[in-house]
């Protein structure tokens, strides 16, 4: 018997509420078409946003373009957003986030996110180029300060590439219903 779970072993009521959450607020904001899933044309279009709200040219844009398609096109990773229902998007999720292909791979989108941010200090994101991905996002302003301060880890008032990315496996991984990262904002009601 294998100690790998496979999305077709476990069943949405066994996953932990405080991570379903987590994962249904990505799907409301990654959902721009709403027919359910966070598919491939979403995502580009969350990159299109992106690339707009950032003033993104040349190749940086080419660049973000390239690593979310390379993300919905290739690898283990493909799964998620070529899943057809909600279910079947988090049960991919649930076993993509023990996958160290797919965690690098959030890893490397992060962290690309974050050199294209850091628009006033080197390697370093102000709250201000923080702003830059949150709207990008259409998230709620409210809780921009609070979501920064939450991964700016050493306190120093920026937050490193690092920080960033690892604010993001964090939130994507971290199954404790105490966590109060919310890469997303508010978690949504479920």
């Amino acid at each position: 018997m294998s100690d790998t779970n496979t999305s077709s072993d476990i069943q949405i009521r066994q996953l932990p509420l405080t991570w379903m959450r987590k994962m249904l607020t990505i799907l409301l904001t990654f959902d721009k078409d709403k027919d359910g899933v966070m598919g491939y044309e979403d995502h580009m279009q969350v990159v299109d946003k992106f690339v707009r709200e950032a003033n993104l040219t040349g190749k940086a844009r080419d660049g973000i373009y390239q690593t979310f398609q390379d993300y919905c096109t290739s690898g283990e990773s493909q799964g998620i957003p070529n899943s057809p229902s909600v279910a079947q998007q988090l049960l991919t999720v649930w076993i993509q986030k023990d996958n160290p292909e797919t965690v690098e791979k959030w890893y490397k989108i992060q962290t690309e996110n974050a050199q294209l941010l850091s628009l006033d200090v080197p390697g370093f994101m102000t709250f201000d180029n923080y702003m830059v991905y949150w709207n990008g996002l259409g998230l709620d302003k409210r809780f921009a300060r609070m979501q920064f301060d939450y991964m700016d880890t050493n306190n120093d008032g920026l937050i490193s590439h690092e920080e960033f990315a690892n604010g993001y496996l964090e939130y994507m991984c971290n199954t404790d219903q105490n966590n109060l990262n919310r890469y997303f904002g508010p978690l949504m009601r479920y």
